[in-house]
């Protein structure tokens, strides 16, 4: 496994990683339309994606061909992951832990580090309660970002 900045020509695998989990959304929304084309305090996600290329704080794990197995982006500013997401296809702990823990890396280590995920019960998705528990991150909140209710993690110093 190779993680390797996110380019502008990456956008693509990272829209059809995004899309992996849209059915898990839809079991908490009936429309994606704000998930994806944001709000008044959040952007659409394309924009999103070219902003954190663009602050090279994205990062895309790949094996060997250039599958996309996971991505990971963050803010250095706010010390909180923006988006991890891992394809079903692949092995999720060994893929998500390197992620979480490249992000970490970058992050200032010194200050609470944050992370939210979608509040789906799907097995899928409590994989990564599992993950960030074992890395060290306690429930925060519940709170909702584009229309999705979302649980929020943070893991102290």
């Amino acid at each position: 496994m190779i993680i390797r900045p996110v380019s502008e020509a990456d956008i693509p695998k990272w829209t059809a990683l995004s899309r992996e989990y849209d059915r898990y959304i839809l079991e908490l929304v009936s429309d994606l339309s704000e998930w994806y084309g944001g709000n008044d305090t959040s952007p659409a996600f394309d924009e999103y994606m070219t902003a954190k290329i663009r602050q090279r704080e994205a990062f895309i794990a790949v094996d060997e061909t250039d599958i996309n197995l996971g991505i990971i982006a963050f803010s250095k500013k706010h010390n909180r992951i923006t988006f991890f997401g891992v394809s079903h296809r692949f092995d999720f702990y060994v893929v998500g832990r390197e992620l979480i823990r490249f992000a970490l890396a970058e992050l200032d280590d010194a200050k609470p580090v944050y992370i939210g995920k979608i509040a789906g019960s799907s097995p899928f998705i409590r994989q990564f309660r599992e993950l960030y528990l074992t890395l060290g991150f306690t429930f925060s909140h519940s709170a909702t970002e584009n229309g999705v209710p979302v649980n929020k993690y943070v893991r102290v110093p």
